[in-house]
Order: structure tokens, then C-alpha cells, then sequence
């Protein structure tokens, strides 16, 4: 297995990422951003071939993105509803993806067989993240899915922020104790 890291601020500052392996050698680039439809992030080895990309195809709470390796859609990832939080699946490359989005530590499995690791490794000053693939050909598209789940956490994060500040959170029912009912034969 190969081990890169990558700069999670920069995932996140929407600027371009320089993934590098256990040598402090360059290897790959992420260049690109999303929010959009059709937003496309590209990994590119540091001759400048094109290894990965991920496209944006839907917006809103179920986003989908196609994965493509050298210009071919191999793959489709999407939240489900339904389906445990921590379970993902990747249509095309029969991969499934298990982990937790708040501590940031994933495996990628085809089958049995471990495909790659994605974990958090320092949470200070803008974080970095752990890469460990086993074969140089998935390296790219295991890129690709730790910048989709970055994303997705940071955006799980911000939910709970969201849903306090639109007083949209569960509320305490009134010192009494009661919950308020309506008296149908007032309203007709």
C-alpha cells in the first residue's frame, strides 16, 4: 500500500491541492471546485496527465457525482436516504465505502478486499489527511471520493448550526408540561 497525504484546508479553500506521499514528494494535483452543477474537480499526476475527475451532477440534499478514470465514467456516488449514515456505495466500481464523517476515518472495500484507507490524521491548522491505496491505478479516484467526503462532513457539520439559528431544533414544551391541542369545535 502507498501512503499520500493532502492539505485539508485546501480542499475546502476551493484552490489547488498538492497531494504528496510519504517522501514529501509531489505526486499528484487537485485542481477544480463544485457547489455547482456540473462543477468538476480533476487529479492530475505532476506531469500534467489526467488520472481522475469527479462531476457534480445534482445539487441539493442528495448530491450525485460521477467519478471518471482517464476520461471514462467508471463510477456514480450519491447520499441515500434510508441507508446507515456511515455506509456509501459506488455504483460502477461495486465499492462501498464504510466510515464515520465526523472523525473522518473511512475504508473502501471491493468485496473483501481492502481497496484504501481515508483518515484525519491532524486536526490543527487546517488539518491533514491520510491516504493508504493498493494499487497506484485507484489512487486517483481514491482522491476524488476523500474530496467528496470532505465536503459532505463539513457540511454535516454545519446542519446543526443551521438548524439552531432558524429555530428549526426540537424546542421544550412549555413550563406546564402539556402539549398545546386544538379544539375542533371552536374552528368550525
Amino acid at each position: 500500500m502507498r501512503t499520500l497525504f493532502l492539505n485539508q484546508a485546501a480542499l475546502s479553500a476551493r484552490a489547488t491541492t498538492v497531494i504528496r506521499d510519504d517522501q514529501n514528494q509531489s505526486r499528484y494535483l487537485l485542481v477544480g471546485k463544485w457547489g455547482m452543477r456540473a462543477d468538476v474537480l480533476s487529479v492530475y499526476t505532476i506531469a500534467g496527465a489526467l488520472e481522475a475527475e469527479v462531476k457534480q451532477d445534482s445539487l441539493g440534499l442528495l448530491p450525485k457525482f460521477r467519478l471518471l478514470y482517464h476520461r471514462q465514467v467508471v463510477g456514480q456516488v450519491s447520499k441515500t436516504f434510508g441507508v446507515i449514515r456511515e455506509v456509501l456505495f459506488i455504483r460502477g466500481l461495486n465499492w462501498v465505502i464504510m466510515g464515520n464523517l465526523n472523525n473522518g476515518r473511512f475504508k473502501i472495500y471491493h468485496g473483501r478486499e481492502l481497496i484504501g484507507t481515508i483518515e484525519n490524521v491532524d486536526h490543527t491548522a487546517g488539518g491533514t489527511v491520510r491516504l493508504d491505496i493498493d494499487h497506484p491505478d485507484h489512487e486517483g479516484l481514491v482522491i476524488c471520493l476523500a474530496a467528496i467526503l470532505d465536503r459532505w462532513a463539513k457540511h454535516q457539520q454545519k446542519l446543526p448550526n443551521l438548524l439552531k439559528k432558524h429555530s428549526w431544533a426540537p424546542q421544550r414544551l412549555p413550563s406546564s408540561g402539556l402539549a398545546p391541542t386544538i379544539n375542533h369545535e371552536e374552528t368550525r
